[in-house]
């Protein structure tokens, strides 16, 4: 469903044949525009103004690569960005929607005359003002019958809301592989941060542990205690005499 509805767009916004590059990018990544090119059996210069009418939109997105064997010219790499593509549809069918309501509101509360022999068709305002005479061809208008019409456009609206439900529907399954692929990644994250934290505090362990053993290997240096000098004193000569 979700390719039927890429096909689609893409279709719309590059035109008839250009669904066919949604089958070869389609959950691919960094697809070679040569390859491309080759299995659209198309020259490159086509292939590319496609992928350009898409990148306007968002709908791809590329990157290059300079080939060095090919004299250094850059080759591009394309990648479908799927839900960006799948937004852009649904509020392009929401956005048609309003405007179909908007034509079926005319078209139950004003009237429409028609020309039977050219088809050219007018409203009220602007039959009166051409005095319900053809300004192609001269004949007079005839009122139509919008009741048929009516119909018509009340089933193509039902039909693109429903149209706009599946839509929702494929996004809503992209949000929520995009939002599990998020949280999967934090985890990741976290458990690479705390492996990296924990190396480290063990590396400065090892590190502090490694520098407590040198320095309990050092000698200790042992304090050198000055001996206290016995001084004798001489009796002096005048005491001897004395005696």
């Amino acid at each position: 469903m979700l390719e039927k509805f890429l096909n689609e767009y893409v279709s719309i916004v590059a035109g008839s044949g250009a669904d066919k590059i949604v089958a070869i990018l389609f959950k691919k990544k960094n697809v070679n525009e040569f390859l491309i090119a080759k299995k659209l059996d198309i020259t490159i210069n086509q292939t590319r103004n496609i992928l350009y009418k898409l990148a306007d939109k968002g709908l791809v997105h590329f990157m290059r690569k300079k080939d060095l064997k090919s004299g250094g010219w850059y080759t591009y790499f394309w990648t479908l960005d799927e839900h960006k593509s799948l937004t852009n549809y649904r509020d392009a069918l929401s956005k048609e929607i309003e405007q179909q309501e908007e034509v079926l509101m005319n078209m139950k509360t004003k009237q429409f005359y028609i020309c039977k022999t050219c088809g050219a068709e007018v409203s009220d305002e602007q039959a009166l003002l051409n005095e319900f005479t053809c300004t192609e061809c001269g004949e007079v208008y005839s009122l139509k019958d919008s009741e048929h019409g009516v119909k018509e456009v009340d089933k193509l609206i039902q039909k693109m809301k429903d149209k706009l439900v599946h839509v929702q529907a494929e996004l809503d399954k992209l949000n929520s592989s995009r939002f599990a692929k998020q949280v999967r990644t934090d985890k990741e994250a976290k458990v690479v941060g705390k492996s990296t934290k924990s190396s480290k505090s063990s590396k400065t362990k090892r590190i502090v542990k490694k520098k407590s053993q040198v320095k309990s290997k050092r000698p200790i240096a042992k304090k050198k205690i000055a001996k206290k000098k016995v001084v004798k004193k001489k009796a002096s000569s005048k005491k001897r005499k004395k005696r």
